[in-house]
């Protein structure tokens, strides 16, 4: 069984969708994460050096939904799961990208995991 550091809901503001509207103005989105981590290492030390620290995780993922427009919720997320893979101690993570889309939709998503190549 694999242990998991789990973001629920992180809420950042970005440019995302395919019509001028939607990349007018910076928009509300959602992410899910997933990390696979080692939580007896983590534990035994107590040390935030052992595991991930997921304040660095969650300015990281918020600074990358910033930093241009994307039309399309796959590419945000499997650019999310690139940058979670290069910067952070995982060899899995899983990523759901949500935002309002539609009238009479809560949240239109979609969800990927990626591996390390290591």
């Amino acid at each position: 069984m694999k242990d998991k550091l789990v973001i629920h809901d992180l809420a950042a503001e970005g440019r995302l969708g395919v019509f001028d509207w939607e990349q007018a103005k910076p928009q509300p989105i959602w992410i899910d994460l997933e990390l696979e981590i080692d939580v007896p290492q983590a534990a035994a030390r107590d040390d935030v050096h052992a595991t991930i620290d997921y304040g660095r995780l969650v300015t990281a993922v918020k600074q990358h939904v910033q930093r241009r427009p994307y039309r399309l919720l796959e590419t945000l997320a499997e650019e999310l799961a690139a940058v979670v893979l290069n910067e952070f101690l995982t060899p899995e993570v899983t990523v759901r990208v949500k935002k309002r889309a539609l009238p009479g939709l809560d949240y239109a998503a979609v969800e990927i995991t990626r591996r390390t190549a290591r």
